[in-house]
């Protein structure tokens, strides 16, 4: 409950206006419940959005049968206390004609908050060199050469930015890592810049950074370039909860190589571009599709770093998809997810696949490709008939032994 609370009041204070249901339900996205479960706590909030007072307020006009009850202030409900009796016993309200705000105010215009500390948010950032009792050190340099500098000096260190995998890897699974690199603040690593033909993305940059800027873009720009945004914005929208996304990157997220991460197979349909640079500054861009090696391990020599990525904006004919199955659709890693992209060439009225790309994960250690039905669909033409062969075609890309890791083999 306090999670939820916490979530609530965070939305109500960076809001300018009522939030809508839909803001709402995503900001409660990243709590659990498994006790009262969601709903009550959800109707409890919908007051917020001010949707519709009358289901609040006594004069209720949804329920005509009710506008003659008084409303009991004991318990903000319709009852029939003014005359006489409720459940077999005599309850007598100070007044028949009490009418009571269930709701009370709810745009806080009554309430005198905290101020977010403003030294805080005036406060620039410096470089930091800590050095723990069991020689762990961390370090949190400000600029690129500064990181590049103690990257080649700490080949083995850990790059850190919201902390949430190798949080995780240190506190539950008993990893011993002796240095780390904090690069939130690195300048070079933090920028989102629209460009005519795609997005270029910051590793440093935060998922709701690049989820706010994605919207962005889909509301400049035509439809047809934008169904790659369209993509990533529905998938990082289920992704993890609003609390993760504040300070997960995108480049620890790549780097990570989760075989069931969200984005990389949608990475790899895009035709996504990683742009990587060594400590010496020598720089090289490398496809998605070639980056992850296998189970965690990514296309990385020793000394470089992930500098930004180039997410291509989509053309005309072209089409991006996500998918994600998970046991709920808030908060939860996937069983099996998939990125896909198909551009079709127009030929004597007919649609042919000129090009696409059919990527899953949760299949494999690596999210996987799916080459033999990919070479068979391009110069096909869009059919039901080409959708049934090439199903028949993806049993043979994709095959998970029965023994493999996770479970629920025939269910993927």
């Amino acid at each position: 409950t306090p999670g939820f609370v916490m979530s609530m009041y965070s939305l109500l204070r960076s809001s300018k206006e009522p939030p809508s249901m839909e803001q709402i339900e995503e900001c409660l996205a990243g709590n659990l419940c498994r006790c009262t479960g969601y709903r009550p706590i959800v109707d409890a909030f919908r007051v917020f959005a001010k949707t519709d007072n009358s289901l609040y307020a006594n004069n209720n006009s949804a329920y005509p049968e009710k506008q003659s009850k008084v409303i009991c202030p004991s318990t903000g409900r319709p009852c029939d206390c003014a005359t006489g009796v409720q459940n077999g016993s005599i309850h007598e309200c100070s007044s028949p004609s009490v009418r009571v705000n269930c709701h009370g105010d709810t745009d806080n215009s009554s309430v005198h908050e905290l101020i977010f500390p403003p030294e805080l948010l005036t406060r620039k950032p410096y470089p930091l060199s800590l050095k723990g009792s069991r020689g762990t050190m961390w370090f949190r340099p400000l600029n690129l050469q500064d990181a590049l500098t103690l990257r080649s000096k700490f080949p083995d260190s850990k790059l850190i930015v919201g902390n949430t995998e190798v949080g995780i890897e240190t506190k539950f699974k008993k990893m011993d890592y002796r240095v780390f690199i904090a690069i939130t603040n690195v300048q070079e690593l933090n920028f989102l810049r629209v460009t005519d033909g795609g997005l270029e993305i910051g590793a440093s940059v935060t998922l709701t950074d690049l989820f706010d800027t994605l919207k962005q873009c889909v509301a400049n720009h035509e439809a047809y370039e934008m169904s790659t945004c369209s993509a990533f914005i529905e998938q990082l929208r289920w992704f993890a909860g609003s609390q993760i996304r504040n300070v997960a990157s995108v480049g620890g997220n790549i780097c990570t190589a989760s075989p069931i991460s969200d984005l990389n197979p949608l990475w790899i349909a895009a035709n996504a571009q990683f742009n990587i640079i060594n400590c010496n500054g020598t720089r090289r861009t490398i496809c998605a599709k070639h980056f992850f090696k296998g189970y965690r391990k990514v296309d990385l020599k020793t000394g470089e770093i992930l500098l930004s990525v180039f997410l291509p904006f989509s053309r005309q004919y072209e089409y991006v998809k996500e998918f994600k199955q998970a046991h709920r659709r808030d908060d939860d890693i996937a069983i099996v997810n998939a990125g896909m992209r198909v551009y079709f060439e127009q030929k004597d009225n007919l649609l042919s696949v000129s090009d696409l790309s059919l990527v899953y994960g949760g299949v494999a250690p690596v999210s996987l490709s799916a080459i033999k039905t990919e070479e068979f669909l391009k110069g096909k033409q869009w059919t039901y008939e080409t959708f049934q062969s090439a199903l028949k075609l993806l049993h043979q890309d994709i095959s998970i032994p029965t023994d493999a890791p996770g479970g629920m083999v025939e269910f993927r």
